[in-house]
């Protein structure tokens, strides 16, 4: 292991409470996808879905408090996001009319924005944060792919369609900064 991965990674961050709710939400991606997939189970996965809401809004506000923010943490709460919202989406996708583009973009996009990330850290040992565009859109698109797993529509349709412009602003916002991060004009 490199120096400096094995400098940058601090095994006590694994037992910070924040840290620990990002590995539980992980951890809640297989179960999660696995009941959405099945006919007959939207409930159980709309109750894992919603626990795994619930420890992303906690854990950034409880590491905050605690004064535990760390590279780790800030490392695995936004791939549990990625992972459970890619993950959710191809599930809907297959199994409840979810539309194959809006997942193929999704995937392509967070892809694209991990392989950036990495190289960026590859480079600097720096995570790089989410971006609010980013942000407005994992939330918007939660609300689109529940009212999916509801059947709710046509609001889903609706939500999704709206979710779009985020979308679309987080993918050029993630582009210009990978963009500044090569010419060398702006930090990651």
């Amino acid at each position: 292991m490199p120096a400096r991965i094995r400098d940058w990674i601090k095994p006590e961050e694994l037992t910070f409470p924040s840290n620990v709710l990002s590995l539980i939400r992980l951890a809640l991606v297989g179960p999660t996808v696995y009941y959405v997939l099945r006919e007959d189970s939207a409930n159980k996965a709309l109750s894992i879905i919603l626990l795994g809401m619930a420890t992303d809004a906690v854990d950034g506000p409880l590491a905050r408090r605690r004064g535990e923010v760390s590279e780790l943490g800030k490392l695995i709460d936004p791939i549990a996001d990625k992972l459970t919202l890619d993950g959710v989406a191809l599930a809907l996708s297959i199994k409840r009319g979810f539309p194959w583009w809006i997942t193929h973009l999704l995937l392509a996009r967070d892809a694209a924005i991990l392989m950036g990330a990495t190289l960026i850290f590859r480079e600097t040992t720096e995570i790089t944060t989410s971006i609010y565009a980013g942000k407005l859109t994992t939330a918007m698109l939660t609300g689109a792919l529940l009212l999916y797993l509801l059947d709710a529509q046509p609001w889903g349709r609706r939500l999704l369609n709206a979710t779009l412009i985020p979308f679309a602003i987080s993918w050029v916002q993630y582009g210009v900064r990978y963009w500044h991060w090569l010419r060398g004009t702006d930090e990651a």
